[in-house]
């Protein structure tokens, strides 16, 4: 039994020894991290100097070109295509025939309601002949009051009459007027898609042809509604003081890249969301003398919504998206400690953030070397311009010392020779 409790004793002793050395151990190795920590230098990053400044606020957006006037050509009567009048893809002028259809049908209703309307006029004359007759009698009573009432009658009947034909005969010529297609606005026609004789019917669902006005022409934008919001806000604030301003509007084709040689102006701004894409549509108007813009081509367009106005941006780089769509980006304090700040953006300038509110004049940001940053953590902040600028300036000193090199290997070579 005593063996039993010395052996215990002895156990529990070793334990005890065990656990003091491995505690000794983590704090000894704590201490070490830190004081590793503290001897490491504070890490460098790139920042830069918050200072506002003059922009000029441009919103790029995505555009789509649209005609300016649009005209479906379809037949008012039916009937056979005896000829087409113009040239595909040439431009035609208000009022040119484009199509006849076959008159010969439509010619007979108008010369049938013209005959129509003889008659009428013809019965009205006799009746207007009795009733005139009938006038003279009734003063010497020769005839009865009713049958002048009568007379009367037949007269007020063969007016309806001739009105009712002279209504016919009006249809007819505009029936007949129907089987030549007008172009209703100018513009460029587009193919036909019909033949010589196609049959067509009146107010059929295929068009014969397009026709669009291109010049002046309709680019379309979409922005996006929390940002039409902002932008209607400053071009209010800009026509409370001139309320004739106008907002120029410059595009750049995609195809090519190359930039539009005329300019645009807004010309209005849609009313509601669309549902599915969540955007507001902007309307601009350009000149198009040479036809270089067509409809259904995209197009990047920038609008000189606001002038230039004073305000405070940042690298986008520089800026963090949170989980929940907040935006933050590093402080750096005077004591070269960092710290996060939540700021909020209004729109992009270039490769800028818009900063609405969060930063201030004088405040130092970080834009390179944030993945491993930690709140509190120093840091050694080096300018980004003067990186910049000491990039620039070494690899102009390489390239002087490599022509520096090739000139002088070339003058051995010429020793040599």
């Amino acid at each position: 039994m005593r063996y039993s409790i010395v052996i215990m004793c002895l156990s529990l002793l070793f334990v005890i020894s065990c656990t003091d050395n491995t505690q000794q151990t983590k704090l000894a190795s704590s201490d070490q991290q830190s004081q590793s920590e503290q001897e490491r230098p504070p890490k460098e990053v790139n920042v830069v100097t918050i200072k506002a400044h003059q922009i000029s606020m441009t919103s790029e957006l995505m555009g789509r070109v649209t005609a300016f006037k649009k005209a479906e050509i379809r037949p008012q009567v039916g009937g056979i295509i005896q000829s087409r009048t113009y040239e595909q893809g040439s431009r035609v002028e208000r009022g040119k025939q484009l199509y006849q259809i076959d008159p010969a049908l439509y010619e007979a209703d108008y010369q049938s309601a013209k005959a129509g309307l003889q008659n009428a006029e013809a019965e009205l004359k006799i009746s207007e002949a009795l009733q005139t007759r009938y006038e003279s009698l009734i003063e010497t009573n020769a005839i009865s009051e009713q049958e002048y009432e009568n007379a009367k009658a037949d007269v007020a009947q063969a007016q309806a009459k001739v009105a009712l034909a002279q209504a016919s005969l009006q249809i007819a010529k505009i029936n007949l007027n129907y089987t030549k297609v007008y172009a209703p606005i100018s513009g460029y026609i587009g193919p036909s898609t019909v033949t010589i004789g196609a049959l067509v019917t009146a107010q059929q669902t295929a068009a014969l042809a397009t026709i669009r006005q291109l010049d002046p022409i309709y680019v379309d934008l979409s922005q996006s509604a929390s940002d039409a919001l902002y932008l209607h806000e400053r071009l209010m604030t800009i026509r409370a003081t001139k309320p004739d301003a106008q907002f120029d509007v410059s595009i750049i084709l995609n195809d090519t890249g190359t930039s539009y040689p005329y300019k645009g102006i807004m010309y209005a701004a849609d009313v509601a969301v669309d549902e599915n894409t969540g955007t507001i549509r902007l309307r601009s108007v350009f000149p198009n003398p040479n036809a270089a813009l067509l409809p259904g081509m995209f197009v990047r367009a920038t609008i000189d919504d606001a002038g230039s106005q004073k305000a405070i941006v940042v690298p986008q780089k520089a800026v963090s998206f949170q989980n929940d769509g907040s935006k933050w980006v590093w402080i750096v304090n005077q004591d070269n400690s960092v710290q996060k700040r939540e700021v909020f953006t209004s729109t992009t300038h270039e490769n800028n953030w818009v900063i609405q509110s969060g930063l201030s004049n004088g405040d130092v940001v970080v834009v390179e070397g944030t993945m491993t940053l930690k709140p509190g953590a120093k840091v050694t902040p080096v300018s980004l311009k003067e990186k910049r600028s000491n990039i620039s300036n070494d690899n102009v000193s390489k390239a002087n010392s490599s022509q520096k090199d090739d000139s002088q290997a070339l003058t051995k070579n010429k020793e040599g020779a």
